[in-house]
């Protein structure tokens, strides 16, 4: 397939953003766009035009009983994890995400985000200390914004790093150092768009001070979280 030809280009781009390309030639189209910079701003071109379609969307808030079963299955589905998780990226397995954020404002899924604000991208929290960090970012992904709640214990000698795990064999992506304490916002280039838009789970690795080295993962990883359908 000729991805060079600019209209064929724009096609497969709309299509992965509405999710009616799949199965393997969205796996390729993923690939292409990993190395080339015009068909990931054609998927970004077309995100940024179903995202208008929010300004019609009247916000819904979730009942309390919505509110108590989301509790429920986050603390049975923790509680049933396997610890051994944790301990090396290359044991996860997710599928892609990539294009889920499109189809979900097509359809009206993020309810009451409007220009301007925020939705949960994930939070991490931990048995011991309770929630630790919350990430919010713009509908637009291109920061990401993280509160530190007063229940954090950290190393003060140590850098805790964020990386997006993008799945089916892919290295994990560096997308920032979490803050100690406090507020801090990341900002996002289009490789960590990118990769976090493919993740279903975000992590946070122990690591020297000002972060890992190598560009990859070098200390433990110390939490995981499922990111928000929007990805």
């Amino acid at each position: 397939m000729n991805y060079q030809h600019p209209q064929l280009l724009e096609e497969l781009a709309a299509q992965y953003v509405l999710g009616t390309l799949r199965g393997r030639a969205r796996r390729r189209f993923e690939r292409y766009c990993a190395h080339n910079a015009n068909a990931l701003h054609a998927v970004r071109r077309w995100e940024d035009r179903l995202v208008d379609l929010l300004a019609g969307v009247v916000p819904v808030a979730p009942s309390a009983l919505v509110w108590d079963r989301i509790k429920f299955r986050v603390r049975r589905d923790k509680a049933l994890r396997p610890k051994r998780v944790f301990a090396t990226f290359g044991n996860w397995r997710f599928a892609a995400a990539a294009g889920i954020a499109a189809l979900a404002i097509a359809f009206g899924l993020w309810n009451g985000i409007g220009p301007g604000s925020t939705q949960p991208v994930a939070s991490f929290w931990s048995p011991q200390q309770g929630q630790l960090w919350t990430i919010e970012a713009p509908r637009s992904r291109g920061e990401l914004r993280i509160a530190a709640t007063d229940n954090l214990r950290l190393d003060p000698a140590r850098a805790y790093e964020l990386w997006a795990l993008p799945g089916e064999g892919a290295a994990p992506v560096s997308l920032g150092l979490m803050p100690k304490n406090g507020r801090t916002t990341l900002q996002l280039n289009d490789t960590q768009r990118l990769a976090l838009s493919r993740s279903s789970k975000i992590a946070i690795s122990e690591e020297p001070p000002g972060g890992s080295p190598t560009g990859a993962p070098t200390g433990p990883v110390l939490f995981v979280a499922d990111v928000a359908v929007a990805g």
